[in-house]
């Protein structure tokens, strides 16, 4: 694995616990709500079936005190009424029932609130929040929640409509309402600390546990890069090894010990599919007079410069030049005749421009090359050996003709 790869699966692995987790706070605060919802559901259902029980009965008498005064908005017969005892009594009808209640829930945290489009009563005006559901009820819509501020303090907030009933028409039948008309609503508000203690306790333990799960995932990702770059390094070392037992130190060509294995390989491959398979014996001209005459490490320098000039026209992978011994080189190559003597030419020009000194020289005041071509089609009669003889007479016959040329075998096909 190497460093970049590395760093991509840490932002990747960083990133999917990231969304994660996100995905998992926003379910939570979405499950808060709706917990309070449900809980406020409930808690509107119960109101609604104790006003239903209290207008079943026709109201409930209770003493008059100073806290439950008669209710100057219900004008029935008989709605105050005084005991044989003299006990007085004033009667209180569901609407009445629900704002005591109302009033009263405040110790439990929970508030709710009746309203409705025209109330009687000032206090039971709706604010902006329940005006909007009321107008939501009129379309059809039969509940309305969400989170809103009330009197400067979060709530979830939940509100349902409230229908007339037969047993309501005989006290609003006088403003105009008939059995099934929705003549208002009651908001039940809860307070989000009740619930967000839930939310905070959960997304504490999301986040540890995420951030758990993602120092484990690096610690595991860093452990398979340490061991990824330990195993390449070990294998970066053996092929490095490798390279060395198949490169030649001066000059960094591959040697023989490449080459033979090279040239089996490719003598196999061209007696197989009969293409032609060629050869070039390269050697640098009087080069032991250039040792004698400028020393054994300016020869060396010579053989560096020749052996990086030839190499500069070898890319394909079917072809090879390799340091044969000494001051000689070997091109082996998968084409014909004429395109090796084309071939041969461009490195014999190659190294007489690259107009390296040679005063020892008998035929040039620059390093040159004498070069043997050979080009045969495998046959089964035949071995590789056979095309390295006809290279090597072709280079002896270059040389025996004043050097710096390019010698072709006569019976190369």
């Amino acid at each position: 694995m190497r460093r970049i790869t590395f760093l991509v699966y840490t932002v990747l692995w960083i990133l999917l616990i990231s969304l994660s987790l996100y995905q998992q706070v926003t379910d939570t605060k979405q499950y808060a709500q709706k917990i309070a919802t449900r809980q406020a559901e409930m808690f509107f259902d119960h109101i609604v079936l104790i006003r239903k029980w209290n207008a079943l009965h026709g109201g409930v008498y209770v003493p008059i005190t100073e806290t439950t005064q008669p209710n100057p908005y219900l004008n029935v017969p008989y709605r105050d009424v005084e005991t044989t005892d003299g006990k007085r009594l004033t009667l209180i009808n569901p609407a009445y029932m629900t704002r005591q209640l109302a009033e009263m829930s405040g110790e439990t945290g929970i508030a709710f609130h009746i309203t409705g489009f025209n109330p009687v009563r000032v206090e039971n005006r709706p604010d902006q929040w329940e005006a909007e559901a009321l107008l939501a009820f009129q379309q059809g819509q039969k509940s309305v929640s969400g989170i809103g501020i009330v009197n400067g303090q979060s709530f979830y907030r939940y509100m349902a409509p409230l229908h007339v009933e037969q047993s309501c028409v005989a006290c609003h039948q006088q403003q105009g309402y008939k059995e099934g008309d929705i003549r208002g609503g009651i908001s039940v508000s809860i307070p989000s600390a009740s619930i967000d203690a839930f939310v905070n306790e959960r997304l504490e333990h999301l986040t540890i546990t995420h951030a758990i799960v993602a120092v484990i995932g690096l610690i595991v990702l860093l452990l398979s890069y340490l061991a990824q770059a330990r195993l390449s390094q070990r294998l970066d070392k053996a092929k490095s090894r490798m390279q060395l037992a198949y490169l030649d130190s001066l000059t960094l060509l591959p040697n023989r010990r490449y080459y033979d294995a090279f040239v089996k390989r490719e003598w196999k491959r061209a007696l197989r599919h009969q293409y032609p398979i060629s050869m070039i014996m390269i050697d640098i001209d009087f080069f032991k007079l250039y040792n004698d005459n400028l020393g054994h490490i300016e020869g060396d320098h010579c053989l560096r410069q020749v052996a990086r000039t030839l190499k500069r026209f070898f890319r394909r992978p079917g072809d090879l030049i390799a340091r044969y011994g000494g001051e000689e080189f070997c091109v082996v190559a998968a084409c014909d005749a004429e395109q090796i003597m084309v071939l041969a030419e461009i490195l014999r020009k190659a190294v007489e421009n690259m107009r390296l000194p040679h005063p020892a020289s008998k035929i040039s005041e620059f390093v040159t090359i004498s070069l043997g071509v050979a080009t045969i089609v495998p046959g089964d009669d035949q071995s590789f050996e056979s095309l390295l003889h006809c290279a090597d007479q072709a280079l002896y016959d270059a040389k025996a003709t004043g050097r710096n040329r390019v010698g072709k075998h006569r019976n190369s096909n």
